[in-house]
């Protein structure tokens, strides 16, 4: 029972901080709503008790991609670009997107509930091992290929704003 009320507590926490990161004006601040839904997402991690998988959304991304994100934004100036979209149509189309998910999951939760989805999987006998093994044979391209992708994007934001 009160793994249920801390797991649902890191949901909601997660959900609002993620609705803060979608409905913020100002960059600084939905950085860091994205910290806290990444700090949430660990806490949900641990308690479906993934301990590994926990500690890498801590020190990977609320860690190191989201101070890196933090420095670029602080790099650019957010307040001398001017917006590409108005707020009002991403706006709309976020909470569209936003009412899909959660029908989608939500939907998924009662298909679950309903037994039609297999309650036998077991997740804890995944281990770090087998993370490591999988991720430096079978998507280790998929691996790169990510980091090389965040690398050109970090390049060209600065280039963008460096071009004045």
């Amino acid at each position: 029972m009160l793994l249920d009320v801390t797991y649902y507590s890191f949901a909601v926490v997660a959900m609002l901080s993620a609705l803060g990161v979608v409905f913020s004006t100002r960059p600084v601040y939905c950085l860091l709503s994205l910290v806290v839904t990444m700090l949430s997402l660990a806490g949900i991690f641990v308690i479906i008790q993934s301990p590994f998988v926990a500690l890498v959304q801590v020190l990977v991304y609320a860690g190191a991609i989201l101070v890196l994100f933090l420095y670029v934004i602080m790099l650019i100036n957010p307040r001398q670009i001017e917006p590409i979209v108005e707020i009002v149509i991403t706006r709309r189309l976020s909470a569209v997107l936003l009412a899909l998910m959660f029908f989608l999951l939500t939907l998924g939760t009662l298909l679950r509930f309903h037994g039609a989805v297999p309650k036998d999987v077991n997740l804890t006998t995944f281990g770090v091992k087998d993370i490591a093994a999988r991720m430096l044979t079978d998507y280790m391209l998929p691996f790169e290929l990510t980091s090389v992708l965040l690398l050109i994007a970090i390049i060209g934001a600065v280039v963008i704003v460096r071009r004045n």
